[in-house]
């Protein structure tokens, strides 16, 4: 696919991501995308067949994202105690820079569209988290737990705190909370004894 063709898409998958952050899944027509990414309609089933496509395309791309921006900033030559760290706050500073992204992939994780069959389509970011959490365990630094749970464990709470940090910003300052305190939790659960 030309660079011409590929920016068009990733406008209409952007598009799309700022309307469903606002209205839902439900809430974002075919139509509604397109006028929003200033395209015509029939554009967008050049690059998806349906809506459903489009929301699958979507997740595709998301995962890529996620995976690219903490891939990119894991230095593996750091203690794996290090890189667990880097990864929490990478991912955290992910979520929290594409509102977004953090939206949907909230969304879809929590929707008839994470099927058993999507869940098992290869998935960039997941296998990434995965093999990261096995070298953890390769290296003796962390617990040997499945890393699917490992990935799970970290990821979820990740996902929640954003979400959190997000909705309830004023509470916690006026609490004086301090939530980095949950992965100090974590990494005292996982670390090898």
């Amino acid at each position: 696919m030309n660079a011409n063709l590929l920016d068009k898409k990733k406008g209409i998958i952007q598009s799309a991501l700022d309307l469903i952050q606002e209205h839902g899944f439900h809430g974002c027509p075919v139509s509604m995308v397109a006028k929003n990414a200033g395209v015509a309609a029939g554009t967008i089933y050049t690059y998806f067949e349906n809506k459903d496509d489009l929301i699958i395309g979507i997740y595709e791309y998301v995962g890529e994202e996620i995976k690219k921006y903490v891939s990119e900033r894991d230095d593996n030559s750091l203690s794996f105690k290090d890189r667990y760290y880097n990864y929490w706050k990478n991912l955290t500073d992910f979520y929290e820079l594409k509102p977004s992204i953090h939206g949907f992939y909230d969304q879809f994780l929590n929707s008839p569209y994470n099927s058993e069959e999507m869940q098992n389509k290869p998935n960039s970011w997941h296998d990434f988290a995965n093999a990261f959490f096995e070298e953890g365990i390769r290296r003796g630094e962390i617990k040997e737990l499945n890393p699917i749970v490992l990935s799970i464990l970290v990821n979820t709470n990740v996902n929640s705190i954003v979400r959190i940090k997000k909705n309830f910003k004023k509470k916690l300052a006026r609490n004086n909370m301090e939530l980095d305190e949950i992965s100090h939790l974590i990494w005292a659960g996982i670390k090898a004894d």
